[in-house]
C-alpha cells in the first residue's frame, strides 16, 4: 500500500463536476430548446458530479475486495433481472409510462439486493478463509490456491502501528531482533497525529512527536523491515484510536501499542494487541533470593544506609548498607523480591565474599 498523492485526484473530482455540468447543459439545450430549461440541465449535470464524488469518497473506507464482491453481486442483479426475467415484463412495453416506471423500480431492487449480497458475501468469505499450513509438496492446484491466498495471508500478519509506539521508540529495537514478523502498516491518520504533536506549542508534545517521525524514518530506512503505508481513511470516525480498532478489525490485523485505554478497548473487541509494556515485562528476569548479580549504586536510598541500582529493564534494586558506595559497580546478594502495584522491588545485600576475594 502507498501513500496516494491527493492533487491529482482532487483535480479529477473537480473535472467530473465541470464535465458533468457542461454535458447537462447541452442536453438541456439540444432537447428542450429552451435557455431556462438548459440552466436547468447544468445545474441537474453538476448535482450528478456533485452525487457521484460524495459517493467515491464515502467508498474511500471500503475495501477494495467488499467494493469487487458488491460490484459483482450488482452486475448479477442486474443481469437475472435483464435476460432472464425480461419477458415477464415485456407486456409492460406497449407504450405505458407505468411499464417503464415498473421496469426501472424492479432493475433498482435487483441492482440493491445483488449489491447487498456481494457485500454479506465479502463479510464471510473473510470469516470463513483461514491461511493453511505449508506442505512440502503440492500439487499444482495447490500451488495455485498458495497465490491466490498469498494477500490474505498477508492481511492477516498486518500489524498496525499506532502513535504511542512510535513515539515510546522501543518498537525499533524491538524490530530489529527480527522477533516480530509480518508486515509493518501505517495509516495516513497516525502520520496526521504524529505531525500534529510535533507541531505543539508543546515542547514537550513536540520532542516526542518529532522523536516518533524519527524512529517512523529509520524503520523504513531498514531494509530488513517490511513497512507499508495506507491513506484509508473513516471520515465518519473522529478518534484516532477508534479508527486504529475500525482499520485492525477490517483487516484481521494487530495492533501494536502502548496504550493502555488503547489495549483494554481493542481486546474488547476481540482484537489481537502487541502491548510493548507487557513485552517488556515478560523479559525481565526472574531472580530468585540467593542469586548474585552485578549493579551499579547510583544513589541513596530512603531509609538508612540504603544504596539504589537499576537492572537494564528498569527494574529498582534496594541494596543494604551501600549509601557510601554510590557510583561503584558491586555484585549483589538478592534478599526478596516484592512486586508491587507500581512494578518490582528487588532487595539485595552486598556479597561481601566475593568483595574480599577481588580487593
Amino acid at each position: 500500500m502507498k501513500i496516494l498523492n491527493k492533487k491529482p485526484i482532487l483535480f479529477v473530482r473537480i473535472l467530473l463536476v465541470l464535465i458533468s455540468a457542461v454535458l447537462g447543459f447541452l442536453i438541456g439545450k439540444e432537447y428542450w430548446h429552451n435557455d431556462f430549461l438548459s440552466y436547468v440541465g447544468l445545474l441537474f449535470g453538476f448535482t450528478i458530479g456533485f452525487i457521484v464524488i460524495s459517493v467515491e469518497k464515502s467508498m474511500e473506507s471500503i475495501s477494495t475486495k467488499k467494493i469487487l464482491t458488491g460490484g459483482i453481486g450488482l452486475f448479477i442483479g442486474l443481469f437475472i433481472i435483464n435476460y432472464i426475467t425480461y419477458q415477464l415484463f415485456k407486456s409492460f412495453f406497449t407504450g405505458s409510462d407505468l411499464g417503464y416506471i415498473t421496469y426501472a423500480f424492479v432493475n433498482f431492487i435487483a441492482g440493491y439486493l445483488g449489491l447487498i449480497i456481494g457485500l454479506r458475501v465479502s463479510d464471510d468469505f473473510a470469516v470463513g478463509i483461514r491461511p493453511q499450513g505449508t506442505m512440502q509438496t503440492r500439487s499444482s492446484d495447490q500451488r495455485d490456491a498458495g497465490i491466490k491466498t498469498a494477500d490474505l495471508e498477508q492481511r492477516l500478519n498486518y500489524k498496525v502501528i499506532d502513535t504511542s509506539s512510535l513515539i515510546d521508540g522501543r518498537i525499533l529495537d524491538v524490530s530489529k531482533t527480527g522477533f516480530i514478523d509480518g508486515t509493518f502498516v501505517i495509516p495516513t491518520f497516525v502520520l496526521h497525529e504524529l505531525q500534529h504533536i510535533a507541531d505543539s506549542q508543546d515542547p514537550l508534545k513536540r520532542v516526542k512527536g518529532r522523536r516518533g517521525l524519527d524512529i517512523l524514518k529509520e524503520l523504513r530506512e531498514d531494509k530488513n523491515i517490511n513497512i507499508n503505508f495506507t491513506d484509508v481513511d473513516y471520515p465518519n470516525i473522529k478518534e484516532v484510536d477508534a479508527k486504529l480498532i475500525a482499520f485492525a478489525k477490517e483487516n484481521n490485523g494487530k495492533i501494536i501499542t502502548t496504550d493502555f485505554n488503547l489495549n483494554k478497548v481493542a481486546q474488547v473487541r476481540n482484537i489481537k494487541v502487541l502491548n510493548i509494556n507487557d513485552l517488556v515485562k515478560a523479559l525481565r528476569p526472574i531472580l530468585l533470593p540467593g542469586e548474585t548479580i552485578t549493579v551499579l549504586i547510583t544513589k541513596e536510598g530512603r531509609e538508612k544506609n540504603q544504596g539504589i541500582a537499576y537492572m537494564d529493564d528498569g527494574t529498582m534494586v534496594v541494596v543494604e548498607d551501600a549509601i557510601k558506595l554510590v557510583g561503584s559497580e558491586l555484585d549483589v546478594i538478592v534478599t526478596s523480591v516484592l512486586q508491587t502495584s507500581s512494578g518490582r522491588m528487588i532487595f539485595a545485600r552486598i556479597n561481601y565474599d566475593k568483595e574480599q576475594a577481588l580487593s
